[in-house]
């Protein structure tokens, strides 16, 4: 009798082992998986505003890992695929790439204003931040790519953040998104503090240049933006606002250079520069 009860009990407790190890696999490395959730439920946000073709039935799309090598996004933690795309998250599981697998040839159907008009309702419900409009591409030029991108960045107290940029990509024929990358980061920013003139700003910036190079023309516009300090790698990535201004002028080799600036407006440091406009795309500290 007691190895009988001893037997029952042994059962189910293996029984429930059983149970808990299929729910550890299907939470880590399953359907139910926070990266596997996390493109699923950007697929179906997708397919809920008509943004890509949905003939293709939503619980029939199958989702992959693919391992990620060598990516040319530093903030591209693991890559998802599915039979007609690719899907980026970053280490949070936040989508922050997509794009079709296959670019097929098309015929323009679907003129600029309309394309803008539907990439920002996309944008809208993709990404709930606020956003300026930083450049439009046609891309008439770049070998008749099927596509319009346009490119926003990232806004806080009605100023832009220099180096987030979210892009999207508008299927000339069907209006469709063809891809959306986001190099947004979740930073800590400071409240706007101006202490400085721009003139003040130019200032600086003339006095640094001027430490290397000769023959300084200054550009009359400078523009209030979010920017991190580069300078200082011991320095926490903390956004401030700072001026950008922009200075042409020789080096030592009477080579043309253009130099871009980013002053503090709170301290008047200089927190980054950009040399003859070689602007990087962002750089995470590991």
């Amino acid at each position: 009798m007691k190895l009988r009860k001893a037997s029952i009990i042994g059962g189910i407790i293996l029984v429930c082992l059983i149970i808990i190890i299929v729910i550890i696999l299907y939470n880590l490395i399953g359907p139910g998986a926070k990266d596997i959730r996390a493109s699923k439920d950007f697929m179906a946000r997708l397919y809920s505003i008509n943004a890509i073709n949905t003939e293709q039935n939503l619980e029939s799309i199958k989702y992959e890992r693919r391992r990620t090598l060598n990516s040319q996004n530093e903030l591209v933690h693991r890559s998802i695929v599915t039979q007609g795309f690719g899907i980026d998250l970053d280490k949070d599981n936040n989508v922050i790439g997509f794009a079709k697998k296959e670019i097929p040839a098309n015929a323009t159907k679907i003129n600029l204003q309309d394309a803008r008009t539907l990439a920002e309702g996309y944008l809208k419900n993709i990404y709930d931040g606020e956003v300026v409009l930083k450049t439009i591409n046609s891309n008439e030029d770049a070998k008749k790519l099927p596509y319009y991108s346009f490119i926003y960045t990232k806004q806080k107290n009605g100023y832009p953040f220099y180096f987030d940029e979210i892009k999207l990509n508008i299927d000339k024929e069907s209006g469709f998104l063809d891809g959306y990358s986001n190099s947004t980061m979740q930073r800590e920013c400071k409240d706007p503090v101006i202490n400085i003139s721009s003139g003040e700003a130019k200032k600086i910036s003339v006095d640094s240049f001027e430490k290397y190079n000769k023959e300084t023309v200054v550009k009359d516009e400078t523009d209030l933006v979010y920017a991190d300090n580069r300078m200082e790698k011991e320095k926490n990535p903390i956004y401030e606002v700072c001026y950008i201004v922009t200075i042409d002028g020789k080096n030592d080799k009477e080579a043309n250079i253009s130099w871009k600036f980013f002053i503090s407006a709170e301290s008047g440091n200089v927190l980054n520069i950009l040399k003859d406009g070689a602007e990087k795309e962002v750089i995470t500290n590991k």
